[in-house]
């Protein structure tokens, strides 16, 4: 029950010690990554380490918020990736359709489910993780560095590294119904949580902030011009109409 309680208490970690990752603890995270399941068995993602200092200073795009992407000792980019699809297709002179919608969001929802394996093997093995969504935000960037070429994207980026100076455990919101959704009852819990975070922001030890759930949330959601810039590249990479 001790690995349940790690995934419990899990954070996400924004302050790493400056202690290197054991090799034996990143080949087995990596190994992780290699048995992660994809859909149909296609294999459609990609995960690539970056260690380039300078290349990390490009994808946090000088916000000051996303430095833990530089200071993690380590931090891997997942990738939505049908180029061995194509290379099969070519290679057995088969014509296959993979530009759809639903092709990109198998592919991409694989490789959120391979950041997830790795995250929780981290987390097993005494380190801290944090999800990066801001890899989506430089996807020109990380194209040109990384030799993306092809029909792969970065979805997701996640760091690693022993944490420090942790918050405490944000509050909680349900996500689980039986049998029927019931969008009431999700309006009231709602309300419930931006009661429940109000206090959590007021009384953390660090970054306290007068501000709920919805006001935080919010603000991510009004400025639109980094998701219209990303679905643009999106449907050119992945050819969608």
């Amino acid at each position: 029950m001790k690995e349940i309680q790690r995934i419990l208490e899990r954070r996400s970690e924004r302050n790493y010690k400056k202690i290197a990752i054991e090799q034996e603890k990143i080949k087995k995270i990596l190994d992780v990554i290699n048995t992660s399941p994809t859909s149909t068995n296609s294999q459609d993602f990609t995960a690539i380490i970056v260690t380039d200092t300078e290349l990390k200073k490009e994808i946090t795009l000088g916000y000051k918020n996303q430095v833990h992407i530089i200071e993690a000792p380590l931090f891997i980019i997942f990738c939505a990736d049908m180029n061995r699809i194509k290379y099969i297709s070519e290679k057995n002179n088969k014509k296959i359709y993979t530009n759809s919608f639903n092709n990109f969001l198998t592919s991409s929802g694989d490789a959120f489910i391979a950041a997830s394996f790795a995250a929780n093997a981290a987390i097993q093995l005494g380190l801290g993780t944090c999800y990066i969504g801001m890899v989506r935000a430089s996807i020109e960037k990380i194209q040109e560095k990384l030799n993306l070429t092809g029909n792969i994207l970065p979805v997701i980026g996640l760091t690693i590294g022993y944490p420090e100076l942790q918050n405490e455990i944000k509050p909680k919101i349900n996500h689980i119904y039986r049998d029927k959704y019931d969008l009431e009852k999700v309006k009231e819990e709602v309300n419930d949580y931006d009661e429940a975070m109000l206090k959590y922001y007021d009384n953390r030890n660090q970054n306290k902030k007068n501000s709920n759930w919805s006001d935080s949330c919010l603000n991510v959601f009004l400025d639109d011009k980094v998701s219209k810039k990303v679905d643009e590249i999106i449907k050119k990479v992945w050819k969608i109409n």
